[in-house]
């Protein structure tokens, strides 16, 4: 059994699409891996203002998040994070998340490629086919 982080990109198109049997979340969901986010991107889906203006809602990233273990923000983390941001000018929630999967040796999973294929230490999840 394998573990994964996920990066937000991946829970955001969940929630948005209604065919969620499509998602990569829905795959990942279904196989032996665990699952697991940053802090970071714990924070950024609460950050929405659409999540504080539904009851509903925010049951629905409540129980997306029971089935997901969430890793805290670390010394370690941060000072690899900061080193991210300035060798490879990252967006710092990005460096953050990258950095995570870097301390942790967790592949990341994402939507957004482009955003972390430049980082050589981060392994991006690719599923089997």
């Amino acid at each position: 059994m394998g573990k994964i982080l996920l990066d937000t990109s991946i829970i955001i198109d969940f929630l948005r699409r209604k065919d969620k049997v499509k998602t990569r979340l829905f795959s990942l969901s279904k196989s032996d891996y665990s699952l697991y986010i940053s802090i970071i991107t714990h924070t950024e889906l609460y950050a929405g203002k659409s999540i504080w203006e539904s009851q509903k809602a925010q049951e629905e990233l409540e129980a997306l998040f029971s089935g997901i273990d969430i890793l805290p923000l670390e010394t370690a983390i941060s000072k690899k994070a900061g080193e991210l941001k300035a060798r490879f000018d990252l967006n710092l929630l990005d460096a953050i998340i990258a950095a995570t999967a870097i301390i942790h040796n967790l592949p990341l999973a994402t939507l957004n490629l482009k955003d972390f294929q430049k980082i050589k230490a981060v392994s991006l999840f690719k599923e089997e086919s």
